[in-house]
């Protein structure tokens, strides 16, 4: 019985003892490939650091050097319409006639009434010429010389008030001949022949002048004190604006600040600038978004970073550092203005570190990383995906 007992005890034993051993031999399995799950692949870059252009992105809007509504300066039927809608047309261009014959039956009452008040004029000035040699010759009183020379002055107001009259007259005459104020191409909405114009409230149409155009934007205080500096001539002095269209293209012609406002806007703390640019084929439209780019000289030893490297979070922007042993830190940065693909830092970086550009979405601080180098060349092709 005892020898029997033994024998047993020991095989429980040893069975007891291989169980143990296969439960450590699977806990070290599962924490070694625990251990290599944690290993990130990632693609990194080297910071570039090289001398680069200072190149300022705004956002803005085309508009038109000149535009004005076309309304209507005396009342009347529109009798005729002497363009089509969208036709460029010149200065002095009659593009609209208004029933002229209330204005013309106005114009000849006037010329009427002014040769009457002419001829009253003359024979009011004979009379106090005469009276003034009668006096002088002690023939009349003084009293009827002086009235005589009142109403000669009388008559000469009257002249002087259908004068008036008649140029009122004339000016609505000439008004009812709709011309156009400057070179300018017309807009798609105008009245048509029939509608009736109201003076001084019916707007006929709008005519813009879009060569050239301007572009108006909006800069901050911080980079417009550097684009001043920048530029010898001043915030003002800038000619070599670019606007990149909305089809990536880039407006083949350059453009120069004309008009800075007096001073910031007391809401957004930005300044107002319009930029002239020239527009002989009418390829920029009043209302087209511009996507316009700034010339600010060249920063020295400028540091470089991918788009793609660049996170957000709470309103601020980090990148990760892979250190010597691997494992990503966290850095805040402040960015400058962006060249091509990549982003100017202003600060948080001193150009020797080596960042994570792909693989972002999968890391937290502290995680090691098996990183994989990548070129500048390469931020043309590698997918966005790559970053989720």
């Amino acid at each position: 019985m005892i020898g029997f007992s033994l024998n047993r005890g020991g095989k429980l034993l040893a069975v007891a003892v291989a169980l143990g051993l296969a439960a450590g031999l699977g806990g070290c399995k599962k924490q070694t490939q625990n251990q290599q799950a944690a290993v990130v692949p990632v693609r990194s870059m080297q910071v570039i650091k090289r001398d680069t252009p200072m190149l300022y992105d705004y956002t803005g809007f085309i508009e038109a050097r000149q535009e004005m509504n076309l309304v209507a300066q005396v009342s009347g039927q529109i009798t005729g319409k002497y363009f089509n809608g969208g036709d460029t047309v010149q200065a002095g261009q009659v593009l609209y006639t208004v029933d002229s014959r209330t204005y013309e039956a106005a114009l000849l009452n006037a010329q009427a009434n002014l040769a009457n008040a002419r001829a009253a004029l003359a024979n009011a000035s004979i009379d106090a010429e005469r009276y003034i040699k009668l006096y002088e010759q002690n023939a009349v009183s003084k009293q009827m010389m002086d009235n005589a020379v009142m109403q000669r002055d009388q008559a000469r107001a009257s002249a002087g008030a259908m004068e008036a009259l008649l140029r009122s007259a004339q000016v609505n005459m000439e008004e009812t001949r709709v011309k156009a104020p400057f070179n300018g191409r017309i807009d798609t909405t105008a009245l048509e022949v029939g509608n009736y114009a109201v003076a001084g409230q019916t707007v006929l149409g709008k005519i813009s002048d879009t060569d050239p155009v301007f572009v108006k934007f909006s800069i901050a205080e911080p980079e417009y004190l550097q684009l001043s500096a920048a530029n010898s001539g001043g915030g003002a002095a800038l000619d070599d604006l670019s606007i990149i269209l909305s089809d990536g293209s880039t407006y083949e012609l350059k453009g120069r600040v004309a008009e800075v406002n007096r001073g910031m806007s007391d809401n957004t703390g930005t300044l107002t600038v319009k930029a002239l640019f020239d527009n002989p084929k009418r390829r920029l439209l009043p209302g087209m978004f511009a996507h316009l780019q700034a010339q600010g000289g060249i920063k020295k030893d400028a540091l470089l970073i991918p788009q793609r490297a660049v996170t957000e979070m709470m309103y601020k922007r980090f990148v990760y550092v892979i250190g010597a042993d691997n494992k990503v830190s966290m850095k805040e940065i402040t960015l400058g203005p962006t060249v091509g693909r990549l982003y100017m830092v202003n600060s948080g970086l001193d150009g020797s570190e080596t960042l994570v550009v792909e693989g972002t979405g999968h890391l937290r601080q502290g995680m090691q990383v098996k990183a994989e180098p990548m070129t500048e060349a390469d931020l043309d092709t590698t997918g966005k995906a790559a970053q989720q």
